[in-house]
């Protein structure tokens, strides 16, 4: 498993396997990155989607402060602190699933199995520059 720090931003894969769930802390401009990203999805007009019963379930993202963003199904809800009274969650659509791999790509590598962080992220969705396209001969 992962390591983390009270103070830190820790990501948690949700994995319903009967063991403890993977957890790592993520670096200040992963944060800044992933925060951007959320900034980005578009508010959900429905509840949130519930998540499998069984098996990979989504992740999580925790800030010092006590913020929770789960995503799952589709869909990522901020959670206020636990602490915090009178404020609701914010549920927005994360339809191709890009802020759920975003959060899911700060892991260390080998940490998660391979079906929970999903293929290779398209260079533009991943904030870099489109390959060039080959001259045809």
């Amino acid at each position: 498993m992962g390591t983390s720090r009270s103070g830190d931003w820790v990501a948690e894969a949700l994995l319903f396997s009967g063991r403890p769930n993977p957890r790592w802390s993520v670096g200040d401009a992963a944060v800044g990155d992933l925060l951007a990203a959320w900034d980005r999805l578009p508010p959900r007009r429905s509840p949130a989607a519930a998540p499998p019963p069984l098996g990979y379930r989504g992740c999580a993202l925790r800030a010092p402060d006590g913020r929770v963003w789960r995503a799952t199904a589709a869909t990522v809800t901020l959670f206020p602190p636990a602490r915090t009274a009178g404020l609701d969650e914010v549920v927005r659509d994360d339809a191709g699933r890009a802020f759920e791999r975003r959060v899911l790509r700060t892991a260390p590598p080998g940490l998660l199995p391979r079906f929970a962080v999903g293929p290779d992220p398209d260079p533009v969705d991943a904030g870099g520059a489109a390959p060039e396209e080959p001259e045809p001969r």
